[in-house]
């Protein structure tokens, strides 16, 4: 019986997610969101009486979301650095980079508006600190393990790649390549040196 609420939580949750991408803070409604789901109207507020409840539960679904994404990365820039040196691992994770602003533009575009709604919002407080960790994890793993030294400038990085997405998956710039995100981490990496 817990699973069917689960699963319908889990529903909710990524309609959530869908809303925040597609029509933004300000399109996100309970009614909007029981129809973008599917489900019959008074669901999310069932499950999630305020807004902020249902924003908070889709944050944290973001974060594994990211999570689970960062550690797949670890996974193959490890096996690709074993198999073919450093340099085709640098390209390996900005190729991945890459894949991902189109494949989870989605993802990239809620965590956005969240981020700027706890900037906003006392109730949304710590959202916007937990998915910038999140999202920042694996561009921090995987500089402090390709860099010789102590001080990288990880948020610098992290920025940067954030701003080259941002424009793309906001359609004010090109989709970036692999060259372009691999020349971000090179450049980075040689101000460490």
């Amino acid at each position: 019986m817990s699973t069917g609420k689960s699963d319908r939580r889990m529903t909710l949750l990524n309609g959530v997610i869908e809303l925040l991408a597609t029509r933004g803070l300000a399109g996100v409604t309970h009614r909007a969101v029981d129809v973008v789901s599917g489900l019959p109207q008074g669901s999310t507020s069932y499950y999630f009486p305020k807004k902020a409840q249902f924003l908070i539960a889709a944050s944290e679904l973001l974060a594994e979301f990211l999570e689970k994404d960062c550690e797949d990365l670890q996974v193959g820039f490890a096996e690709t650095a074993a198999k073919n040196g450093l340099d085709a691992a640098v390209n390996y994770v900005a190729d991945e980079l890459v894949t991902y602003t189109d494949e989870s533009r989605n993802l990239f575009l809620a965590r956005m508006e969240l981020t700027l709604a706890a900037a906003r919002s006392d109730e949304l407080h710590g959202i916007g600190d937990k998915l910038t960790a999140a999202a920042r994890r694996p561009i921090a793993f995987f500089l402090k393990l390709i860099s010789d030294s102590e001080e990288v400038p990880i948020e610098t990085c992290a920025g940067l790649i954030d701003g080259i997405t941002l424009m793309y998956a906001t359609g004010q710039g090109p989709k970036p390549t692999t060259d372009q995100v691999a020349a971000v981490f090179r450049s980075i990496l040689q101000t460490t040196d």
